[in-house]
């Protein structure tokens, strides 16, 4: 697992070996790791680790003495903590003659429910604490918590923090290890179900084939992420409700506010303050045109893949899974539409791909970044999309992804030859990217046009 988070740990021990009060902000959505990048960080460090359950507060302060005194293991602990203040006293006695790790893991919980914890551990960090060796880490796997937290004007203690870090889902070349010896589409399949998350890609099972992987992570009454996204909502959120059956109606291909509204049966307004909550809560991202004019055509879109498969697949075929119908559900329903479901995944991996040929130097323009642009939509003008965009003031690279049984076509090249506005006095270069390879006369066009790559999965994995 520390492969994942070997840069992460380097950070981590450069501001642990400082040997002075530090305090670290860690948060990241359920499933990116933060626990496991905590545990490998902790490894052969005294440590007090404490995780805070949603319970009531003074269940916390007797729940902190009992993992005290079994991590510490004083000779001079007294018989049980009388306040929170007395507890921080302690520990920061303890770390007068010694280097102490102090994890407080899940800190929302704290924060939220018990304000004798807060007032006790402002002082500690303004005062005790910074006398002391404690090398603090406040964790939080709630994104909505820790974007409310820091903005500003920030709030006591918090404005103390030495270093914040977010954990993210993995890109794909992060988690082909995990994927090695797999075809480059059982590679891509099983990235489109894990969105890269850590927790879900370390439980595939290496003898197993990618469909009974994704079967057993999801299609079992029993399956460790059968209820993992609208469990996390609900960590998040009282009512669940209305936000679900909005990510059920984008993860189903809506992306524009009016569509979404108007499938969900409520007013613009009312659901683009939903639609603002699940970006708050890291679910949803606003999708903005690479180029032109972009303000009026946002879409919404998921932040990761894993839970646009859930609300795709899982969330509408919940009853069938529960009472063992998983191996028919996936048949049915999943494998008619995998393709379709995995041109989004593999737009992802492209722009990826292309990122790190820009900043290898292997490309013929230097950019950063790639976006999606798009244009029309109306009865007067068909809908087009370019996903993959990258320009500067005289260059510009437009590509486009190809996930289908049958091998990329012409038609792919001749769109992005199109006289296109936001790209027509541009030095254009054109890549088309497939999972199927290409038809004899997009080779030859490809050749003929000298500005055009054509790149398959295989070359991307390889």
């Amino acid at each position: 697992m520390n492969r994942f988070f070997d840069s992460d740990i380097r950070k981590l021990n450069t501001l642990y070996n400082r040997v002075q009060f530090s305090f670290l902000f860690l948060y990241g959505r359920f499933g990116t790791g933060k626990t496991s990048l905590i545990r490998e960080f902790c490894r052969d460090k005294a440590t007090l680790f404490f995780s805070a359950q949603e319970t009531v507060a003074e269940s916390h302060l007797d729940a902190f003495y009992r993992q005290t005194a079994r991590t510490l293991n004083p000779g001079k602990l007294p018989p049980s903590f009388e306040s929170w203040e007395q507890a921080f006293s302690f520990v920061s006695d303890y770390s007068f003659s010694r280097r102490l790790v102090l994890v407080l893991d899940e800190f929302q919980n704290l924060d939220r429910n018990c304000p004798e914890f807060m007032d006790a551990f402002t002082d500690a960090v303004q005062s005790s604490f910074q006398h002391g060796k404690i090398f603090l880490i406040a964790a939080s796997s709630s994104v909505g918590y820790a974007g409310a937290l820091m903005e500003e004007p920030i709030r006591e203690p918090f404005d103390a923090i030495t270093a914040r870090a977010f954990l993210d889902v993995l890109p794909f070349s992060a988690c082909r290890p995990l994927l090695s010896g797999r075809s480059a589409k059982e590679q891509l399949f099983l990235y489109g179900v894990t969105g890269g998350f850590p927790g879900c890609l370390t439980r595939i099972q290496p003898k197993l084939s990618a469909q009974q992987n994704v079967l057993d992570l999801f299609f079992r009454a029993d399956s460790p992420f059968l209820m993992a996204p609208p469990d996390a909502l609900h960590r998040e959120l009282r009512e669940i409700s209305t936000y679900n059956f909005l990510l059920e109606i984008i993860a189903s291909g809506s992306g524009k506010l009016t569509d979404i509204a108007q499938s969900a049966s409520i007013g613009t307004n009312k659901c683009a303050k939903y639609l603002g909550v699940l970006i708050s809560l890291g679910l949803l991202r606003k999708e903005f045109p690479a180029a032109g004019e972009s303000l009026k055509k946002v879409r919404y879109q998921f932040v990761d893949h894993m839970t646009r498969f859930w609300y795709r697949f899982v969330g509408p075929n919940l009853s069938d899974i529960l009472f063992g119908r998983g191996a028919q559900v996936f048949e049915q329903y999943v494998a008619p539409e995998l393709d379709d479901y995995l041109l989004p995944v593999f737009e992802t991996v492209c722009a990826e791909y292309l990122e790190r040929l820009a900043g290898s130097g292997q490309t013929p323009f230097v950019y950063r970044h790639t976006g999606a642009w798009w244009t029309g939509g109306t009865k007067r003008e068909p809908f087009v999309r370019i996903p993959l965009v990258a320009a500067d003031e005289e260059h510009t690279v437009l590509g486009i992804c190809h996930s289908a049984a049958a091998p990329a076509g012409k038609e792919l090249l001749d769109l992005l030859l199109a006289p296109l506005e936001p790209f027509g006095d541009k030095k254009r270069y054109c890549c088309i990217f497939s999972t199927s390879g290409f038809t004899e006369e997009l080779r030859a066009e490809a050749r003929a046009a000298g500005n055009v790559w054509l790149t398959d999965l295989e070359d991307i994995c390889g």
